[in-house]
C-alpha cells in the first residue's frame, strides 16, 4: 500500500497538469460561481443531441440536445471540440481532445491504463473504463478532494477521462467542468463519455 501512494500522488499530479495544459488554450480570465454540489448526479438526464466528431474524425460521440460545439479557443485546432450549453457560463464546458501520443516515451498519466493489479493505483474516484474497445480511466476530481479549481482558469475541473485511441498512436482526453450548471454539466459529461466512439 504504502508503495502505491508515490505513484498515486505523481500521477494525480500529472493528470491536474494535463487538465490545466488544455486549459491555458481557453481564452478568457477569472472565474464565476466555484460554490455548489460535485457529486456526480446519476438522476439527471439529458436528451441526446447530434452526433459531431473532432474535426481530424478521430473521435466521435453524441452532444447533449441543444449543446453547441466549436473549436477549442485559441488555435482550433481540428484534434478539440469544446461542448457547451446555450446560457451556460464560460466555465460550464466538457473538452475533447484526441492528442498525438509521445511515441518514444508515453505519458506518466499511461501509469493509469494498466492492467497489473499490483502497479494499478486503486482509488474508488478513478474508474476503469473500456470505451468502444479502448481502455481509459475516468478521474472524479471533486471526489479526489480539496477544490479542483487552478486560479485564472473559469469553472471547476469536475471530471477527467483519459485513455488510447485504437491505432496507437493518439491519446484520448476528455474534461469536464461546472461554473453555474453543476448538475447539468455532470449529466452532460456523463453522456458524452458513454457516447464515445473511435472510428477505424
Amino acid at each position: 500500500m504504502t508503495r502505491k501512494w508515490p505513484l498515486f500522488i505523481v500521477v494525480l499530479m500529472l493528470s491536474f497538469g494535463v487538465v490545466v495544459a488544455l486549459g491555458s488554450q481557453r481564452s478568457g480570465t477569472g472565474s464565476g460561481n466555484r460554490a455548489g454540489d460535485t457529486t456526480r448526479l446519476d438522476t439527471t438526464r439529458l436528451d441526446p443531441g447530434e452526433r459531431t466528431t473532432t474535426g481530424d474524425g478521430r473521435v466521435s460521440f453524441t452532444a447533449p440536445k441543444g449543446w453547441t460545439a466549436g473549436p477549442c479557443p485559441p488555435r482550433g485546432d481540428a484534434n478539440c471540440v469544446r461542448l457547451s450549453p446555450r446560457g451556460g457560463a464560460e466555465g460550464d464546458a466538457v473538452t475533447v481532445l484526441a492528442g498525438e501520443r509521445n511515441q518514444v516515451e508515453g505519458s506518466p498519466m499511461d501509469l493509469l491504463l494498466v492492467d497489473d493489479p499490483s502497479l494499478a493505483v486503486q482509488d474508488p474516484s478513478i474508474e476503469r473504463l473500456t470505451l468502444d474497445g479502448a481502455k481509459a480511466v475516468r478521474m472524479d476530481l471533486a471526489a479526489l478532494g480539496g477544490d479542483p479549481g487552478w486560479e485564472g482558469e473559469p469553472g471547476v475541473q469536475d471530471v477527467t477521462v483519459y485513455g488510447d485511441l485504437p491505432g496507437g498512436t493518439h491519446n484520448l482526453l476528455v474534461t469536464c467542468s461546472h461554473d453555474r450548471l453543476v448538475a447539468e454539466m455532470r449529466a452532460g459529461c456523463d453522456l458524452i463519455v458513454e457516447s464515445l466512439r473511435f472510428p477505424r
